[in-house]
């Protein structure tokens, strides 16, 4: 009887060694108890022979720790796309928030983005419609303007300022030594800048901030008596009394700049949304592993008469 009851103990020992990856996880309960028995002998043929999830182990008694996520694998699973960590560790309403952030956010970015690129398109094609940079050269070398330091040459040939493509007929660079020349010998005339090229971004900038490109707009020699003139230039502290033209087309440009201002918020929110999904995870990860703990041993229980029989049984802790 002694020699059956010392086999028996071995085969529990060696179910026990091979039961690693058994546990009941309870959400309601500190611990719970899971009893992996029937007959030992049925029990141990049913047990694989694999033991890959443990963390050393204990024959009777032993406390286990189990390594059941990677926070790894779960930090690198949300920086790539925001609440797949959480699902890994089966944080589903988390997972839910983070990755419906990271829709929501990704629509509303693309909303502003578009947004802004048509209210360009707008602003641009109006600018195209009503400013002309030949108007502006012979603003340049009017009465109303600096027609003293006016170069030959800047307009090439005799287009009208109506004329399509009206940069086309410009000499850009003889242009811009006008402009210098105007900022560098009159100090205080409100000349700051030389124009950038046409369709640069700086163009379109340009002629609805300054003051100095007011006279290329179609309205400037007839929104008041006696046309754009060098005091309307720097009047208002050196904003300018501009045509109605250059006030509305800077607006269409502010409208435009306020949406692409929306769509870089938005991109650092779902920047951030990658970051704390990714260091939530790993973190949550890391608890989850350290509130795990396996506990084996072995139960005896009498079946008939002197017969004894060892139940081996696997109780898992789940520390809240």
């Amino acid at each position: 009887m002694n020699a059956r009851i010392f086999l028996t103990g071995l085969f529990a020992l060696s179910l026990i060694s091979r039961t690693h990856s058994q546990y009941l996880h309870t959400s309601g309960d500190i611990s719970s108890k899971t009893i992996l028995s029937g007959s030992l002998q049925n029990d141990f043929i049913m047990q694989t022979h694999q033991s890959n999830n443990f963390i050393g182990a204990d024959s009777l008694g032993g406390i286990v720790s189990k390594m059941k996520y990677s926070p790894l694998a779960a930090g690198l699973l949300s920086a790539a796309v925001p609440g797949a960590g959480q699902f890994y560790t089966k944080n589903y309403w988390q997972s839910a928030a983070f990755f419906g952030a990271e829709v929501l956010t990704w629509v509303v970015y693309a909303v502003f983005e578009k947004q802004g690129n048509q209210r360009t398109d707008a602003f641009q094609q109006y600018a195209d419609a009503h400013w002309s940079v030949i108007r502006y050269a012979n603003w340049i070398n009017s009465p109303n303007g600096f027609q003293q330091y006016y170069r030959s040459g800047i307009i090439i040939g005799n287009p009208s300022e109506d004329v399509s493509k009206p940069w086309t007929y410009i000499n850009w660079d003889l242009l811009n030594q006008t402009e210098e020349d105007i900022a560098n010998q009159l100090i205080g005339s409100g000349f700051t800048h030389k124009l950038a090229p046409y369709a640069d971004q700086q163009y379109y900038e340009m002629i609805g901030k300054y003051s100095q490109f007011g006279g290329g707009w179609d309205d400037a020699a007839i929104f008041q008596p006696g046309g754009y003139t060098r005091a309307d230039m720097i009047a208002n502290n050196g904003i300018g009394n501009v045509s109605p033209r250059f006030m509305a087309y800077s607006h269409m440009r502010g409208d435009a700049n306020s949406s692409y201002n929306i769509a870089t918020t938005v991109s650092y929110i779902i920047i951030a949304n990658h970051f704390f999904s990714a260091l939530e995870a790993a973190l949550n990860a890391s608890r989850i592993n350290h509130r795990i703990q396996l506990q084996g041993h072995i139960e005896s229980r009498r079946v008939y008469g002197d017969l004894v029989e060892f139940v081996p049984t696997l109780q898992v802790k789940y520390e809240l």
